[in-house]
């Protein structure tokens, strides 16, 4: 494994791993309160094949967290910066949860440095009712209290059939993302609607639902209709961890589908 440190014009410092030496990279963007090893599986698995590229983003894992807003664009940005400091070519960008917000975010924002977008299990578009549901789960996540409001909202991301071990121990990790980081995201999140940088993807898009898809699938095909869609089987909201086999799978389909 290739570990690095990477800092940014503005002085944080961000984790960046990098690793393997053919092809189009993939470059893996985890959700909130997480970080790159969400996505290990799919790393591990692609790095036999191809050139990968994973970071922590600013507020998570092992990377700077600073004050301030947490906004996808901001998130987008430092990985462009990242990317050029570094001499990236364009990447298929493939971003869990928030991370496929940030993904497309990229390639609104920075259209020269993505050849694909890949989202696992992403709200990209604003469910009915999610501006007053955040703006309630807010008030708690500012209290002293927050880790029991965090820990209530994420538990409702599982399934039954999640392996329960597993659920605890990512809970247990992502609790230890700063209260501050928390809470931007949050706000970022209560008004987020990513239906203008999905309106504006024009690269190949592959979209993995849960069991449960957290939005309307078939609105987003209306807005991005190159869209490639897709569903795993018996698996919550983790699904990078849960059925990686099945995430990597169709992570494969789609990169041969799309001549990448």
């Amino acid at each position: 494994m290739d570990y690095s440190r990477v800092t940014l014009d503005d002085g944080v410092s961000l984790s960046v791993y990098e690793s393997g030496k053919r092809g189009i990279p993939l470059l893996f963007i985890h959700g909130c309160s997480c970080d790159h090893t969400f996505l290990a599986p799919q790393i591990e698995h692609f790095e036999e094949q191809r050139r990968v590229f994973a970071l922590d983003l600013r507020g998570h894992g092992a990377s700077d967290k600073p004050e301030g807003d947490y906004t996808f664009a901001r998130l987008a940005d430092d990985l462009a910066e990242v990317a050029q400091k570094r001499d990236w070519p364009p990447v298929v960008a493939v971003g869990h949860s928030m991370g496929g917000m940030v993904a497309l975010e990229l390639a609104m924002r920075h259209p020269g440095l993505v050849a694909a977008v890949a989202c696992l299990d992403s709200t990209v578009l604003t469910p009915p009712g999610r501006p007053t549901r955040m703006h309630s789960l807010l008030e708690g996540l500012r209290s002293s209290a927050w880790e029991g409001y965090f820990r209530r909202y994420f538990e409702s991301s599982f399934e039954p059939e999640d392996d329960p071990e597993r659920k605890q121990a990512i809970l247990v990790r992502m609790l230890a993302t700063p209260q501050h980081v928390v809470v931007s995201i949050f706000e970022q999140w209560r008004l987020a609607d990513g239906a203008a940088a999905a309106r504006a993807c024009r690269v190949p898009f592959l979209y993995v639902a849960s069991s449960r898809p957290r939005m309307d699938v078939a609105q987003l095909r209306e807005l991005c209709p190159q869209l490639v869609a897709a569903q795993v089987a018996g698996s919550g909201h983790f699904l990078t961890l849960e059925v990686p086999d099945q995430v990597n799978a169709m992570l494969e389909r789609f990169l041969g589908i799309s001549g990448l």
